[in-house]
């Protein structure tokens, strides 16, 4: 099979064209979500970006300087980078490095509106809240008050939050790449191991779950309810590991045989088959394919048979050699 050049004329075909809409949408959605809505709860992302949350939080503990969280998120992500582009595809990593560098400058964008405007469209939420009383020779001298979240408000951001970046993420996975860190990771699990994207990332977003504790018990409870809305968030809209048969009654069987391999990565079946009402001689094509590659395996039919008729079977489960491969 001719490996497709990623600088072809054809790498920006309409998928293609989708693909990156929706790798900088879901990339915005996302980074909206980190810095407006978790970062400001004072919990934690999953990941890279809660790993870079954590370090930043560190730094900012220990030496009191603050350091821009796009800074980590952007370095750590180079060597996952070199991964995806080796073990899963060019497109993968393509689509996976404009995700990063579109979240690098929207967390830029949105620490400047805050450093310089004070922006924070959730700041309504803040309560002014006494924190300390000073007393000298039995006399208050100063009442302290800040204005903080309260528990239930933080619960709110968390749930908020959680939903809002597993959108994003999804929309970054849907597109064919990811939103980075051990998204890169958790494919290349899946495609090469069969290891479930929600399991592996479940794992990873516990230890940063452990660690948040030292932030607080209330803290780490809410990363955890935020990891939870994310994770059913990214299993309801990210479908990459789910199973669908399509079934293609056809009197064009080996055109659409040629196209279909030369393509696509699936193998397919043919065998013979008879009209009930007609008796004429037509062809059922049977192919297995991930479903998030039914639309464009659909599409690609239809134009290569416009009178086809398909038929898919959703949701399926099967065991065996099956490939899971990214379509580059």
């Amino acid at each position: 099979m001719p490996k497709k050049n990623l600088f072809s004329k054809n790498f920006f075909n309409n998928r293609d064209v989708q693909a990156v809409i929706k790798t900088v949408l879901g990339s915005i959605i996302y980074s909206l979500a980190v810095v407006w809505l978790l970062d400001f709860g004072g919990f934690f992302a999953g990941g890279i970006t809660g790993i870079s949350q954590l370090i930043a939080r560190f730094i900012g503990l220990v030496w009191g300087k603050s350091i821009s969280l796009c800074l980590f998120v952007f370095g750590l992500n180079i060597p996952l980078l070199i991964l995806g582009w080796k073990h899963i595809s060019k497109k993968f990593a393509f689509l996976t490095l404009l995700s990063i560098l579109t979240q690098t400058l929207v967390i830029s964008f949105l620490d400047w509106l805050a450093t310089q405007y004070n922006f924070q469209p959730f700041s309504f939420l803040l309560k002014e809240t006494l924190v300390d009383v000073i007393v000298e020779n039995e006399q208050v001298v100063e009442v302290v008050k800040e204005n903080l979240l309260s528990s239930g408000n933080r619960l709110l951001l968390a749930l908020i939050g959680g939903g809002v970046a597993g959108v994003g993420a999804a929309l970054c996975l849907s597109g064919g790449g990811s939103s980075g860190g051990m998204d890169v990771i958790a494919n290349s699990l899946f495609v090469r191991r069969n290891i479930s994207f929600t399991k592996y990332s479940l794992i990873v977003d516990g230890l940063i779950i452990l660690l948040s504790g030292f932030f607080g018990l209330e803290t780490m409870l809410f990363t955890f309810v935020r990891l939870i809305v994310y994770m059913i968030a990214i299993d309801n809209l990210y479908i990459i590991y789910k199973v669908s048969k399509i079934e293609i009654i056809t009197e064009k069987a080996n055109e659409l045989r040629e196209m279909l391999l030369a393509k696509f990565h699936h193998g397919l079946t043919i065998y013979t088959v008879k009209g009930g009402y007609t008796l004429q001689e037509k062809y059922v094509l049977t192919i297995f394919v991930s479903s998030y590659e039914v639309n464009n395996y659909i599409t690609s039919i239809l134009e290569c048979d416009p009178k086809a008729f398909v038929s898919v079977s959703s949701d399926l489960t099967i065991k065996g050699n099956f490939s899971k491969r990214t379509i580059i």
